[in-house]
């Protein structure tokens, strides 16, 4: 299936939206494709694009004391819109983890079909509500949970991330040392048992 019927099936699962919008969106969203290890944003840029994942795995990460700290991972089906605010400099970076196929879009994208389009403001908005719920749902699971939970939390919400993305990243953001993820997935293996 090419990429831009890939952006039809997902775009379509938003109920507000009509059949014509729908064929309007995929008509003028712009696909790229991107190999594992490129970076699509560095600390100290300006954002100017959003991304939705079509194939493949964005990281996002920060640097602290020149230690990488993985604060998120985006896979199919999700978008990303890189924190900014007036135009204020990142403070992430933005990693593909695999090769990736990734819809973009920046401002004069949505000022476009917003033209051609203008009720795409409630639309965006409820995404934006809801993306924002999400997030703070997910935050405060996470600050409320135990090292062993976030792990099972995570291993049900992206079980396929395990075999994507190296431990050692996936450890960071869960905010533990990668020894403290092996002998958490150890003792619940040998629980199993």
């Amino acid at each position: 299936m090419n990429p831009k019927e890939k952006i039809r099936i997902l775009i379509s699962k938003f109920p507000i939206l009509t059949k014509d919008e729908v064929t309007l969106i995929v008509e003028k969203t712009v696909v790229k494709e991107f190999k594992k290890c490129e970076i699509l944003l560095k600390e100290g840029q300006i954002p100017k694009n959003c991304y939705m994942v079509v194939e493949g795995c964005i990281r996002e990460y920060l640097l602290k004391d020149g230690n990488e700290k993985s604060i998120g991972f985006y896979t199919e089906r999700e978008t990303l819109t890189p924190p900014s605010k007036d135009g204020t400099p990142s403070k992430y970076y933005l990693e593909c983890a695999e090769d990736c196929v990734l819809t973009i879009s920046g401002q004069v994208f949505e000022e476009e079909l917003r033209l051609l389009m203008p009720r795409l403001d409630d639309v965006f908005q409820n995404i934006a509500i809801g993306k924002l719920n999400q997030s703070k749902e997910e935050w405060s699971q996470f600050i409320s949970s135990s090292p062993e939970k976030r792990y099972l939390n995570l291993c049900k919400s992206k079980p396929d991330l395990f075999s994507r993305v190296p431990h050692h990243q996936i450890a960071s953001y869960l905010g533990m040392k990668p020894q403290s993820l092996s002998r958490i997935r150890k003792r619940l293996l040998d629980h199993k048992k």
